[in-house]
């Protein structure tokens, strides 16, 4: 009889708890008139999320081809087998194609234009256009068919008007590397 009543007593209290308890709600969302600041909200973009919280507005967003786009002064230093070749300097026109992609103009005399990626933390790469996985060394032609070229390119976070490349450029008479600064010149 005993176990009966505490069976009784702890099916009765478990019944009360159970009915007394109601499923928790949230509650609506409220917009906070203080956050007021736009950021950018495009994952693609540098500033992702620079200056959340805020609204969200892609306007502000700028991308990692804007990074580079202008025109540049190039100071160029070539050499082989760490033996110092030449020096020269040229002026430079990266191009935006896309949110990523640009294309480098006036590097080589022939007129050849290099294609790159631009990556979010402020680099960019040259793109594989010639050759697959047989090829011994692939890359872009570079000024003339007989050249490839791969390489990168680092703009400066600090100082937004500087721009460092290093490229290494393949050819039939053998392999010299490109180290460059470039300066922003609009």
């Amino acid at each position: 009889m005993r176990y009966l009543r505490i069976s009784i007593s702890f099916l009765l209290l478990a019944a009360i708890v159970a009915l007394s308890c109601k499923k928790w709600v949230d509650p609506a969302p409220v917009d906070d008139p203080r956050i007021t600041n736009p950021y950018c909200n495009d994952p693609e973009a540098v500033n992702y999320n620079w200056g959340f919280p805020g609204k969200p507005d892609n306007t502000v967003c700028f991308y990692p081809s804007d990074v580079f786009a202008g025109r540049y002064k190039v100071h160029d230093t070539v050499s082989k087998d760490d033996l110092f070749i030449s020096a020269d300097s040229m002026m430079m026109t990266i191009v935006k194609l896309s949110n990523r992609d640009i294309r480098l103009e006036g590097l080589c005399p022939s007129g050849t234009a290099l294609l790159a990626t631009a990556g979010a933390q402020y680099n960019a790469t040259l793109d594989t256009t010639v050759g697959d996985s047989l090829t011994l060394y692939p890359g872009q032609f570079f000024c003339r068919h007989q050249d490839t070229v791969t390489g990168v390119l680092y703009r400066d976070k600090v100082d937004s008007s500087l721009m460092y490349m290093e490229f290494s450029v393949r050819s039939d008479t053998g392999t010299t590397r490109h180290k460059a600064r470039a300066i922003k010149q609009r």
